[in-house]
This record gives C-alpha cells, structure tokens and sequence, in this order.
C-alpha cells in the first residue's frame, strides 16, 4: 500500500468514526432527554444516519478494486442490506414503525425489546469499533484493544443489528401493504407487475442464509486473528 493509498483510507475512515459517534451521540441523548420516542429520535438522526450509511458504498468499491482485503460479496451483501433498511424502509415508512416495539420479555423488571433504538445502537456501536480498526491498521499494527473489539463485538452486535433490522421490516410490513407502495397491478401499459410488500418478505427471506454465512466469515476472522499473538502478529502483517 502506497502512502497516497494509505492517507486516503486513514481519511475515509476516520470520517465515517467521526460520522457514526455522531450518530451514537444524538441516538444517547435524544432517548435519554425524550424517554425513547422514536419519531423524534429518528428526525434527529435522520441526515447523519444517511450520510453515514450510504457513503459504505465506497467500501464496496475499495474492495472491488483491491484497495482493501475483503471480499466484494461479503462487503457487498452488507452495505446492501443496510442501504435498503435506511433507504427503503425507514426513510419511505416512518409512521408507527419508529415508536413500536417487538416485545422480547421482562427479566428481573427490565423490559427486552427491539425497535429503532437497538438499531440504532447496534449500528453505531459496530461501526465505530469497526472504522476505528480500519483508520488505525492503515496507519500500522493496530492496538491489542482495537483489535480484540473488531473480532469481538460483532458476536453481540451482529445478532441485535440483524434482530432489530427485521423487526423494522416487520412492523413496516403492514404500512407498506396498506399504502400500496410501490405497488404496480397488471394489466397495465407495459404489461409489468410489481409489489414492494412481496419484495420486502422476500428480501427479509434473505437474511435467514446470509446472517449464518456473514457470521461464520467473521468467527472465521476471529479464529484467525485473535487464536495466539504469534499468529495475529503475522495475520496482521499479511493484513497491511
């Protein structure tokens, strides 16, 4: 990697950080101040968050070129899920979707649920310890801690971002169908049928194989930088 190269990921990289803390900060915040109102929260966040999340194409492209060592599938199935949520379900939707929740439970008085909160908080907290490592390995070996975080956290953050993405569908499902958005009947003057509503099922059909692959790669990763200081140091190296 040439230093122009370099200077350009420890930039990109850098400024997405700079982008999901800022994401994070308003998320805290506003549910702290509003006690988790989700329509306020989510008009609060709504340009970072767009921002933040559209500019991962770019990775998408970074890898496709070999500027970065990922593969394009894998990076290209999750900036493409990501994209749809912001783009086509949260942004397009909204309505009831961003003050409900999926009730999980209650342990010990605490309530367990999904909603755009623990989206939010997923995804920021992931992408954050996830731009911060790649900021730091252009500059050179990355901090124990940095590292430890890139092939740990996920374990947590993956399932709680997945859980929270399908339940945004979910809830999304009847406004969608209801509204008939994006819904195009045959016959027609183009003879062309269309229905967002099966789109989205069949999409949210998607994530029963992809979250087990996505998952699988990474505990892959993990095994492979994280399985003993000699090995990471040399994974490390190969990395750079």
């Amino acid at each position: 990697m040439d230093s122009l190269e370099r200077a350009y990921l420890v930039g990109f990289n850098s400024i997405l950080f700079l982008a999901w803390a800022l994401v994070l900060a308003i998320t805290v915040d506003v549910a702290y101040r509003q006690e988790g109102d989700g329509a306020l929260l989510f008009r609060a966040v709504e340009l970072p968050l767009m921002v933040a999340q559209t500019a991962a194409i770019m990775e998408v492209i970074h890898s496709a070129v070999g500027l970065i060592r990922s593969p394009v599938s894998i990076t290209a199935m999750q900036v493409a899920s990501r994209l749809w949520l912001v783009w086509g379900i949260l942004v397009p939707v909204q309505g009831s979707i961003l003050v409900d929740s999926v009730h999980l439970g209650q342990l010990a008085g605490l309530k367990f649920e999904l909603n755009l909160l623990t989206l939010l908080l997923a995804w920021s907290c992931s992408e954050l310890v996830r731009y911060g490592f790649f900021a730091l390995k252009a500059l050179g070996p990355v901090p124990y801690i940095s590292l430890w975080l890139r092939y740990s956290a996920f374990i947590v953050m993956y399932p709680v971002g997945v859980a929270s993405e399908l339940t945004m569908v979910w809830l999304a499902l009847p406004e969608i169908k209801a509204s008939g958005m994006l819904r195009y009947s045959m016959p027609n003057a183009i003879n062309f049928g269309f229905n967002y509503y099966s789109i989205c099922i069949l999409i949210s059909l998607t994530y029963i194989p992809g979250l087990p692959l996505l998952y699988t790669y990474m505990l892959k990763q993990r095994n492979k930088m994280l399985g003993g200081s000699r090995g990471t140091a040399l994974a490390q190296r190969k990395e750079l």
